[in-house]
């Protein structure tokens, strides 16, 4: 009985947040769209938001990325917090496990840092493979990142005018 009630329980809230996380993504998204800047301008902002969220600040890349929305005045707040929203803590986890990865490879070829202590040489260890690894996909998928929003952009803008031309056309 009370395993039943706690399903349930847990049905509720997991659709609860489901539908508030695709509420604000249909948000940000609209607001993105319907923006007066330029394409080049909210790519660049979703970027760097996506650089931001892929840095391993884990808990502290929202914050950071508001930081900088109130520093830089032009960058589109939106476009960053859309960058934020896409990389959660979901869809972080394989990008962070795969930078250790990345970082394991790259850093055999480095020199170990001497150190008296086993435990302070394993977690410099474990850091300098986990830090090269990030970079080395932090970087790229961000420029990326830049691309797909402006091809995306200009698809969604384009859309947008081909729906609102049909639209004028049958009012006339």
């Amino acid at each position: 009985m009370a395993t039943t009630k706690l399903k349930k329980w847990a049905g509720r809230k997991l659709r609860y947040y489901k539908d508030k996380f695709l509420f604000k993504l249909k948000r940000y998204t609209i607001a993105i769209l319907t923006s007066d800047k330029s394409d080049v301008s909210i790519a660049l902002s979703y970027s760097f938001g996506t650089l931001i969220a892929l840095l391993p600040t884990p808990g502290f890349s929202t914050a950071i990325g508001i930081g900088f929305i109130t520093v830089f005045k032009q960058l589109n707040k939106m476009a960053v917090l859309l960058s934020m929203l896409v990389w959660n803590a979901i869809t972080i986890i394989p990008i962070y496990w795969l930078s250790y990865k990345i970082g394991t490879r790259i850093s055999n070829s480095l020199p170990d840092v001497e150190v008296q202590n086993e435990t302070i040489r394993q977690i410099l260890l474990f850091f300098k493979q986990f830090a090269l690894g990030n970079l080395a996909m932090t970087i790229p998928i961000s420029i990326g990142s830049y691309f797909l929003a402006i091809v995306l952009l200009r698809l969604a803008r384009k859309m947008r005018l081909r729906s609102t031309g049909i639209r004028n056309q049958a009012i006339v």
